[in-house]
């Protein structure tokens, strides 16, 4: 049985950064700044996030309907104690509606309920305080500790609760009532003496007027370290392995994708993965330096295998951006890695991102969500861009009224503000990730294989082309009309930004895939197609007359094929350039075979 009455006469007594025997005690806390925010974390815990600001406090009602996960301490929510479960937030505190002579300190409520085998490694969780006190740094100590807790032979139990209870004697009713612990007086002595080494920078900061002006974080981790080696046998970290995690995500089915740095090699940081995380971790991505990363499954039963997160990774890492003669992420079902030339430009949240859109992309609400909102934009584009053209009045807002009538025509004004509209779009949603939407330059060659489906369409005579008076008035203009402002505005709207925004969450072909008609093409080519048939009808003598004479079901029908084309050439090259350029050779075909409309 362990002999409370000798241990903290020993421990009282040695050193910080080594115990007694000679054991170096490693430093298992850090502070991470994300943003302006800053969280302590425990390398053995590292889903739980410490947040310590001064005054921090939340009204009764916001901490009752705080995000699950949350678990407020010692008077930063402004009510009652209160433990729900169900919504997996608590309130750890004897100051709000309670009878604080009556109720437990907040540390030792915090035991009580690890004692009682509250698991906290279920999900992500946040800690908050507003002043590290002895009792809060206490709370703190055990929430992180929470595995250790009811292991005999890794801390000093009894310690620990003699401590905590001497602890919550003093804050909540006063040192004065210190011998209501039932402490016998020598332990309770020896028990005071550490409990004055823990508060001795807190008196001296406070003394001196500084105590509203220190770093709660770095000072709390300071206290977490001396409490380490009063609390945790000697020994027992001597195989502690630093584990740093760098980010993490939910899956599904309870599962998580997490990155970590280690010295260690992946296959000897598994046992101490499956000691961290459990059996809630789906993948895991080992840091190995500054740009590479290993990546293992640890679910053998997750729903789709590494292979589907390569693909992933690749299309959203600006360091392969799919291009082919490039190091890619890959490897086997089970395990595989980073690019090894150059390593990736992905930051630890963007891997766990992608690992998340690989479940999430299975799910049609996802698809459908997605197509709907970028049939909403290219809407939008193209009514933007039929007003202007109803509107088109150059010469005037340009001061030449000698401009030439090619230049004159909605159909000029429609393409240029559908051209000028999509621009702006492109700008705002690809300037992190260019590639994703075909501005790059081409890569590959067996796009070249759709060069014949261009040809085709344009032998229907059904590609939109400018009318015969455009080429009478100025046959250049409209030869450049025809092979660069019309086709280069519809292929930016539904080949970049349209496709680019349902690629998102999409599988999509590369210049090294099987071919396949992806979701991203199929959408892309429906509301092209959809678009077409409204142009021509709109820009018909007589509208309804063009509806029910049947030439706008072959319009449509024309256009979806070449939509679905250009839609497959833009994946294979990865560029948007082989898709305008072919939508000019088909137009080109169609002016040659047939002349003006």
């Amino acid at each position: 049985m362990e002999d409370t009455d000798q241990l903290p006469f020993v421990l009282e007594n040695a050193p910080l950064k080594q115990d007694a025997a000679g054991h170096v005690f490693p430093d298992r806390y850090s502070i991470k700044e994300v943003g302006t925010d800053r969280t302590l974390t425990c390398f053995e815990a590292p889903n739980l996030q410490v947040t310590i600001k001064a005054g921090l406090t939340v009204t009764a009602s916001a901490a009752r309907k705080a995000p699950p996960g949350t678990i407020y301490l010692d008077g930063v929510a402004q009510a009652e104690p209160f433990l729900d479960h169900e919504k997996k937030v608590y309130n750890l505190d004897h100051h709000e509606g309670c009878v604080r002579t009556f109720t437990l300190a907040t540390c030792e409520q915090a035991l009580i309920m690890c004692v009682k085998g509250f698991d906290l490694r279920d999900r992500e969780w946040k800690i908050f305080a507003n002043e590290p006190d002895l009792d809060t740094i206490l709370a703190i100590w055990i929430l992180l500790n929470h595995q250790r807790i009811n292991n005999r032979d890794a801390i000093h139990r009894r310690s620990l609760f003699a401590l905590v209870r001497l602890e919550g004697i003093i804050d909540a009713i006063g040192l004065e009532l210190r011998e209501l612990s039932g402490l016998p007086a020598d332990l309770l002595q020896k028990l005071m003496r550490i409990i004055d080494r823990l508060r001795m920078e807190e008196l001296e900061l406070k003394k001196g007027g500084e105590w509203s002006k220190t770093d709660f974080l770095a000072y709390t981790v300071g206290v977490l370290r001396k409490l380490d080696q009063f609390l945790i046998k000697l020994g027992e970290l001597d195989d502690f392995k630093g584990i740093e995690e760098l980010a993490r995500i939910e899956l599904t089915n309870n599962r998580i994708a997490v990155v970590v740095a280690s010295d260690l090699g992946i296959y000897e940081l598994e046992p101490h993965l499956i000691k961290l995380y459990g059996n809630r971790l789906g993948w895991v991505a080992l840091r190995r330096g500054e740009k590479d990363y290993t990546l293992r499954q640890m679910d053998l039963f997750m729903p789709v295998n590494l292979e589907d997160v390569y693909q992933r990774l690749n299309f959203m890492d600006p360091a392969v951006k799919g291009r082919i003669n490039v190091s890619r992420w890959g490897g086997s079902g089970d395990i595989g890695g980073s690019p090894r030339n150059l390593g990736t430009r992905l930051l630890p949240g963007e891997i766990v991102s992608a690992c998340r859109d690989v479940i999430e992309k299975r799910s049609d609400i996802r698809h459908v969500k997605r197509f709907l909102s970028s049939a909403v934009f290219s809407m939008l584009i193209v009514i933007a861009a039929i007003a202007m053209g109803q509107n088109w009045e150059s010469a005037r807002w340009l001061g030449r009224e000698t401009l030439g009538e090619v230049f004159r025509s909605p159909v000029v004004g429609f393409h240029t503000a559908l051209l000028f509209f999509t621009t702006i779009m492109l700008g705002i949603v690809a300037l992190r990730r260019p590639w994703q939407f075909g501005l790059m330059l081409p890569a590959g060659k067996d796009w070249w294989r759709l060069l014949p489906m261009a040809i085709l369409c344009g032998f229907t005579g059904d590609m939109l082309v400018p009318d015969k008076m455009m080429f009478a008035a100025d046959p250049v203009a409209a030869w450049t009309i025809a092979l660069v402002l019309i086709p280069l505005s519809l292929e930016l709207l539904f080949r970049s930004l349209v496709h680019g925004m349902m690629a998102q969450l999409a599988t999509i072909q590369d210049s090294e895939s099987r071919w396949f008609f992806s979701g991203p093409t199929i959408g892309s080519a429906l509301l092209y197609a959809a678009t077409i048939g409204f142009q021509m009808t709109m820009m018909a003598d007589s509208p309804m007359a063009f509806l029910t004479n049947g030439i706008l079901i072959k319009y449509i029908a024309v256009a979806a094929i070449f939509g679905l084309a250009a839609g497959m050439i833009r994946e294979r090259s990865h560029s948007i350039l082989p898709a305008w350029l072919f939508h000019a050779a088909a137009v080109a075909t169609s002016l040659f075979a047939f002349g003006p409309a």
